[in-house]
């Protein structure tokens, strides 16, 4: 019996179906959610927690294993990532991790692309050109919601 191979799904409506599931997990804990509706470059959603501290989001969504793309930014002390498997007929898996854990794993991802590069014997000019962070990574941050302020 062959396998059917399901079709690819867009990267727009995988985004939205990843930011509103995350919107709909952090309702049901208690949390305001405003989406910011592609009007900020690093901020999918703008939170309040039950005690009524105020962060950002930033959802990154895959409907099949692979690497999430994302680059290492500046610290801004109130953002957080929820990297959202949306898989088709499946049930969704959230991820979530602070801005400096994400950051971290960015960084060493070029330094070890880097390395892979030069133990092959060729450039590593192209480490830097599609950051991110893997499935195998992200997997320990499965549920992690306490991370968020509450």
């Amino acid at each position: 019996m062959v396998e059917e191979k399901s079709p690819r799904r867009s990267a727009h409506r995988t985004q939205w179906a990843a930011q509103f599931a995350v919107a709909s997990e952090l309702c049901k804990r208690g949390y305001e959610v405003a989406f910011t509706m592609g009007n900020h470059p690093s901020v999918d959603l703008m939170v309040i927690s039950p005690n009524k501290k105020p962060f950002n989001i930033d959802v990154k969504g895959l409907y099949k294993k692979n690497i999430w793309g994302v680059r290492a930014r500046p610290l801004r002390g109130n953002l957080f990532y929820v990297v959202a498997y949306v898989p088709n007929g499946e049930a969704n898996h959230f991820f979530i991790l602070s801005e400096a854990q994400v950051n971290e794993e960015v960084n060493d991802e070029i330094e070890r692309a880097r390395l892979r590069a030069s133990h092959k014997g060729r450039s590593d000019e192209k480490a830097e050109s599609f950051p991110g962070v893997s499935w195998k990574f992200v997997e320990k941050f499965k549920d992690c919601w306490n991370i968020l302020p509450s």
